[in-house]
């Protein structure tokens, strides 16, 4: 198998007991040192492959930006790992960058060579991670009888511009789908291919058909990309040397005054160095818009309707040594049933490989759930165990070198808010109350597909 490309309001928290004992004195300036005082054109919410790129394009474009990320670091999705001896690096998320216009222009400015994506040279065994032992089977990997479904419905690379009605094939679960159009043989690769995607056979086809997209299918035939260094997060180090100052890391939104009829977003942000206050003509929020983290930017009915209807997966990687596993090989979870294509029954890893850094394993975990740090490695190193066992070969306890979580990762609505216009009403958002919306959850979670789409609003919100 190939790697898979993968109003008002104050939050909680001591900033209150800091700045203000009122809501209002949150956002006066006189309560900040002047140089505790951000004004800008654009604030950026985010620090991932959108909110960089984003960040970074209208710089060019004239505007002055400010980015807030909770991570200690940009790229989102995107995680390199260096061996502190060897200085070898290897990315654990984020594989392959799709080969288009916008993904060449953003690695040329800041001088990245691209190389074509080759998938890791191992040999791949089938197993059942519950029990360790051998699964043999032999799943299709031609892609092209579902290249030919995906073909009725050419917006799926660029928008979630979905016909009305809705085909009702789309909202089809995938099982229901493969029987009517005969794609038995293929279902098991279609599961490993949707990555993060959990327990496959009961989604909606269309969140698949997003998945697996016309722009995956064309990475499967040449057009991914990978860095000719091996570092695919170089990109998000040059872009914070660039950004500098203007890139607030390890930092959140405390509180959101958004204005209804003119140009206006002041934020508190709590940041390593202490509470800023934030005052931009607009805002661009690149993080997924689930409730829980879009409480503090004071949502209006219009908006918390939409945000509550997402539900999402877990997904996580995970780095580990001493797995006593050989050096080469990759394993799939698998199971013994052909009624369900032998697609396994998740929580649990889909996939542990060799990585190019001898004795250094990596574990890609799916969940259609949350799970904790605790449990994904626990489980993972579980499942190392058992093919230890399974296979002969010495027991060792596996060593947790690195750990990301990528939840809340894919965000999905219901077939019936599809058809009674989902999308349609996230698309009206774009601009309400001086904010706009990109990322994963508005296009794909398809890196050159993110950037397309973020490309074009750009222009929109520079004119607002």
């Amino acid at each position: 198998m190939r790697v898979s490309t993968f109003l008002l309001s104050i939050g909680s928290g001591p900033i209150m007991t800091i700045i203000a004992s009122s809501v209002g004195d949150a956002f006066d300036a006189s309560n900040y040192a002047s140089d505790n005082i951000i004004v800008r054109d654009v604030a950026v919410i985010g620090g991932g492959a959108s909110g960089t790129y984003a960040a970074i394009n209208l710089r060019k474009l004239g505007q002055s930006v400010v980015v807030v990320e909770k991570a200690d670091v940009l790229g989102g999705h995107t995680n390199t790992y260096t061996d502190s001896i060897t200085g070898a690096t290897v990315d654990y998320g984020l594989q392959a960058f799709l080969n288009n216009s916008m993904t060449l222009d953003f690695f040329a400015h800041f001088d990245i060579p691209l190389v074509q994506y080759a998938a890791p040279n191992v040999k791949s065994r089938s197993a059942d991670f519950t029990t360790g032992q051998s699964v043999v089977f032999d799943p299709g990997e031609d892609l092209t009888p579902w290249a030919v479904q995906l073909a009725k419905y050419p917006w799926l690379d660029y928008s979630w511009n979905i016909p009305e009605p809705v085909p009702e094939d789309l909202l089809l679960p995938l099982g229901d789908f493969i029987t009517k159009y005969n794609l038995s043989d293929i279902a098991y690769y279609l599961y490993f291919s949707a990555e993060g995607l959990s327990n496959p056979l009961q989604q909606l086809t269309i969140n698949v058909m997003k998945m697996v997209d016309p722009a995956f299918l064309a990475e499967l035939r040449g057009a991914g990309l990978g860095t000719a260094h091996n570092n695919n997060g170089e990109i998000y180090v040059k872009a914070l040397a660039e950004l500098g100052s203007d890139a607030l890391l390890s930092s959140t939104v405390k509180a959101a005054q958004r204005s209804y009829n003119r140009s206006s977003v002041s934020l508190v942000v709590e940041t390593p160095s202490g509470s800023k206050l934030i005052r931009a003509s607009k805002l661009l929020v690149s993080i997924p818009p689930i409730m829980d983290n879009m409480a503090s930017f004071g949502l209006d009915a219009k908006e918390s309707n939409l945000f509550s209807k997402w539900h999402y997966m877990g997904y996580y990687t995970v780095l580990l040594n001493n797995t006593g596993l050989p050096s080469g090989y990759e394993w799939v979870n698998a199971n013994v049933s052909s009624a369900t294509y032998n697609i396994p029954k998740l929580p649990g890893a889909s996939q542990i490989s060799a990585t190019r850094i001898p004795g250094l394993f990596y574990a890609w975990y799916r969940s259609p759930v949350f799970l904790t740090q605790h449990d994904v490695e626990s489980s993972t190193i579980e499942t190392i165990q058992k093919l230890q066992a399974a296979e002969n070969l010495t027991s060792t306890t596996p060593t947790v070198v690195e750990y990301r979580s990528h939840t809340p990762y894919k965000l999905e609505v219901s077939a019936k808010a599809i058809s009674d216009g989902f999308y349609q009403e996230l698309a009206s958002l774009q601009g309400y109350r001086s904010t706009w919306y990109t990322g994963a959850a508005l296009v794909s979670h398809n890196s050159g597909l993110i950037w397309n789409f973020t490309q074009a609003l750009l222009p929109q919100i520079v004119a607002a």
